[in-house]
């Protein structure tokens, strides 16, 4: 297997290759979140299963002429009829590999939703509504029901080439103990401690977290991870005189954010859209009781247990409205869930988004589509 990133994608060990089928995984980018998370687990499970994959980036991170020299290539491996299947995901190597591979005649090309309608750019929403009604793209994947149901209103010819493999979730690494985070952040033992992560921008809405915790008197606010918007929540933190309780300790390698979540109490995902979840889902694993904005796709993946279950361990607001997400934390700490159930409804999201279950869907779907050839 070849493999061009130099770090975010352990290689696997090299297995035969039974089912003869060589897969491209297209990004636009390597940068940290889901979209990585996903391509890697992908990428390791196929190939382990006797695939041969390979995954590739269009921005190499070196500037304008190495990225075009890299498309170059690129294009040429596709077209030139290298590979029987290409994923891709973000919706720049959608376009990329799913046009490419179609002059190539690459008999599977399959498009991951990794964004909803309304996080789409408008030229690129106006070419993925092209290319899925023509056929440029034979597939779209999809990771969760409610991710196909936000496209009702496209067009049968680009709805009917949709798949659902729901994404899979590996847990957490449990805490190490390496990073006492409430200690190194000078919050008080006692404090009652938020926990968000992922990218600071304008989807992910940690804008209205902070506007929450004006509100929640003696409450602390971890987040970990970077992104454009940076800069503004530590303004806006100032401006609300609760800097001294929110904390952006920037990015955290996977196997260190165990120790972030232990420092909390609740998680927090105040998304705008989403298509899965994966840091909610990843947080309930953790056995953190978690506080959601209302999508329907965040229901679908965090309540999965029963009645008494889901009540007890999450709450949702209406998105964009800090008050009610101080009403919701509220709620969660006064009725505050017992450890016992915490890792019972832990234990039931392990099962329930099994990585497996979703290699199996792949494989399934990919030995299919061989076997139509």
């Amino acid at each position: 297997m070849r493999h061009e990133f130099s770090s975010a994608f352990p290689k696997a060990a090299d297995t035969i290759n039974p089912s003869g089928m060589r897969i491209l995984q297209l990004v636009t980018h390597d940068k940290m979140g889901g979209v990585r998370t996903l391509v890697q687990m992908v990428e390791t499970g196929l190939h382990a299963r006797g695939f041969d994959v390979q995954t590739l980036p269009l921005d190499t991170g070196h500037g304008t002429m190495p990225t075009l020299r890299n498309l170059a290539r690129l294009g040429w491996a596709i077209v030139s009829r290298k590979y029987d299947a290409i994923f891709t995901y973000q919706a720049a190597a959608s376009v990329f590999g799913g046009f490419l591979g179609f002059l190539g005649r690459v008999p599977v090309r399959a498009a991951h939703h990794t964004a909803a309608p309304e996080g789409i750019r408008r030229h690129w929403k106006a070419l993925d509504w092209l290319f899925g009604s023509t056929g440029i793209f034979t597939h779209f994947v999809s990771n969760s029901v409610s991710t196909s149901a936000s496209f009702n209103k496209w067009p049968a010819a680009y709805r009917r080439r949709f798949i659902l493999i729901p994404h899979g979730v590996d847990p957490i690494p449990p805490a190490r103990a390496a990073v006492d985070w409430r200690q190194r952040l000078s919050i008080p033992q006692e404090a009652f401690v938020l926990v968000a992560t992922g990218r600071l921008v304008d989807q992910k809405d940690h804008a209205v977290l902070v506007e929450a915790l004006r509100m929640l008197l003696g409450m602390h606010l971890i987040i970990a991870g970077d992104g454009p918007n940076r800069e503004a929540l530590q303004d806006k933190a100032r401006a609300l005189d609760v800097a001294e309780r929110v904390h952006l300790v920037g990015s955290i390698n996977r196997d260190e954010l165990g120790d972030i979540l232990t420092a909390g109490n609740i998680y927090v995902f105040p998304s705008i859209w989403e298509t899965f979840g994966l840091a909610g889902v990843e947080a309930s694993m953790a056995g953190l009781p978690v506080v959601a904005s209302d999508l329907p796709v965040l229901r679908e993946v965090l309540c999965i247990g029963d009645e008494h279950e889901n009540a007890t361990m999450t709450r949702f607001h209406p998105p964009c409205d800090a008050i009610s997400l101080a009403e919701a934390i509220r709620n969660l700490a006064a009725n505050y869930p017992d450890a016992q159930l915490r890792k019972d409804f832990a234990r039931l999201h392990q099962e329930h988004h099994s990585r497996e279950l979703m290699l199996e869907r792949y494989t399934n779907f990919l030995r299919s589509e061989s076997g139509a050839r």
